[in-house]
């Protein structure tokens, strides 16, 4: 069997491995040069985008294609931002940081702190 296999399986199998090392080895990081400028700018403007009330109440989690993911104290204000605040955040968004930077926002409770 050892024959059929890379070496590189058989390195170190006495010692355990991390499982979050062994995801990073199958599933690399891509290099998010764009994206990830984009998502600084996004979140250092987000009090400017939203606004101090909601501004205390939200912050800025990930961004992933095009899609902003957004954490949220209360489900109640997921469905106020969801349903009346949303597109005018995208388009806000979209003007300050350049003509179709993000295509959607998703709100979650989460942590804000």
């Amino acid at each position: 069997m050892k024959d059929e296999l890379p070496e590189r399986y058989f390195n170190n199998k006495n010692k355990p491995k991390h499982i979050g090392d062994l995801l990073k080895e199958l599933f690399p990081r891509k290099t998010l040069s764009r994206s990830h400028s984009l998502y600084n700018n996004v979140r250092n403007a987000w009090r400017d985008i939203v606004g101090d009330e909601i501004f205390l109440i939200t912050k800025v989690d990930g961004l992933k294609n095009r899609i902003l993911y957004i954490n949220v104290e209360s489900t109640a204000m997921i469905h106020h931002l969801t349903n009346f605040e949303r597109r005018a955040i995208i388009q806000k968004i979209n003007d300050l940081l350049g003509k179709n930077s993000i295509d959607d926002i998703r709100f979650k409770v989460g942590n804000i702190k």
